[in-house]
């Protein structure tokens, strides 16, 4: 990899006052290789800035459904957070917008929306997604709503089962979900209940999976929790939200596992400074580019193929009484569990 030559770049900025004003003068350096403008906002008042192109709002205008994902481990300072949107084209999710945001807050999730709109507005383009797919964080979900009030939202199984699993370390349990155990058996049965119907949600829990709960303080939080968060009809985010019965669904997991792992790839540290990350993400627009004029190839990976297979094969077993529910919630659980 090699980033952006420093001679021709300013000083790296100190504070949000000094990058704002360095991107004003610096035009050249926001172009794609197709002479696109990549700098589409930078928000002085908001301290949002969004890296797109006019053929990647294009490309969204004409899709349905949209994945919006948050990380933090690349991120440049002065920033907390890259949030992406992703459009979804021939089963294929392609990342199309990339704000850096300066925190984690309602008002800024609503703000980069609505600049979305407006870039839209500006091109004469409409741009009125039906779905979208978001990780578990309340403030994306309430922005989501605020904008779009009448979208299907819906909870990204990858980022579900990476909660759990983060609820799983912090109370201690990750050395136990690792060995061979009874303990660890149960735990993992947890990462099948987001493929059952969302009406069979509730009862799985409380039938199959309470039943028969280790005996552990521990396991009684992590029950408790998931219970309060996830399972009741009035919970923060119940299984409306994240349980789909079907075979499609996990092509949001793979998308989403493989962009965190490329973006990842492509710095040499975590917290590039700002010029490596623009520098960067306009190499990963050439190749968005390219992605956007192959879209209609079948490129899908034998592991992708091989896992709806299994998925679709385990809900005809369930559907034709051959599995219990139980079963077949044993059988996804061990095949789809968390990436850790």
């Amino acid at each position: 990899m090699h980033y952006a030559r420093s001679s021709i770049l300013p000083k790296l900025p100190k504070n949000l006052e000094e990058l704002q004003t360095s991107l004003d003068n610096m035009s050249d350096f926001l172009l794609t290789n197709r002479s696109e403008n990549f700098l589409l906002v930078n928000d002085k008042e908001s301290n949002i800035l969004l890296f797109s192109c006019k053929s990647n709002l294009m490309f969204l205008s004409n899709v349905d459904t949209i994945f919006v994902d948050g990380t933090f481990k690349s991120c440049p300072s002065l920033f907390t957070q890259i949030f992406t949107v992703h459009g979804l084209q021939n089963d294929k999710y392609i990342p199309l917008l990339f704000f850096l945001l300066p925190d984690k807050e309602l008002k800024t999730y609503e703000k980069a929306f609505f600049h979305i709109l407006s870039e839209c507005n500006k091109i004469n383009i409409i741009f009125s997604p039906k779905k979208v797919f978001a990780d578990f964080e309340k403030a994306i979900h309430l922005a989501i709503l605020s904008v779009w009030p009448s979208i299907t939202l819906k909870g990204c199984r990858f980022h579900l089962g990476q909660s759990w699993y983060r609820k799983i370390q912090s109370i201690g349990l990750s050395s136990e979900y690792k060995i061979d155990s009874d303990s660890s058996k149960y735990l993992k049965y947890f990462f099948g209940l987001p493929f059952l119907h969302p009406d069979e949600v509730i009862n799985c829990f409380t039938d199959n999976l309470i039943s028969i709960k280790p005996l552990d303080e521990k396991i009684d939080i992590f029950t408790d929790y998931i219970l309060e968060i996830y399972i009741l009809p009035e919970s923060s985010f119940p299984p409306s939200l994240w349980a789909e019965y079907s075979a499609t669904t996990m092509r949001t997991t793979n998308s989403c596992e493989a962009f965190h792992s490329k973006l990842n790839a492509m710095f040499y540290n975590a917290h590039p400074n700002i010029f490596q990350f623009i520098d960067t993400m306009k190499r990963l627009q050439t190749d968005i580019y390219i992605k956007q004029r192959s879209i209609h190839l079948n490129n899908r990976t034998t592991s992708i193929i091989k896992k709806e297979q299994f998925l679709k094969q385990a809900m005809a077993d369930f559907e034709s009484k051959k599995i219990s529910r139980f079963k077949f919630l044993k059988k996804l659980s061990f095949k789809f569990l968390p990436v850790l």
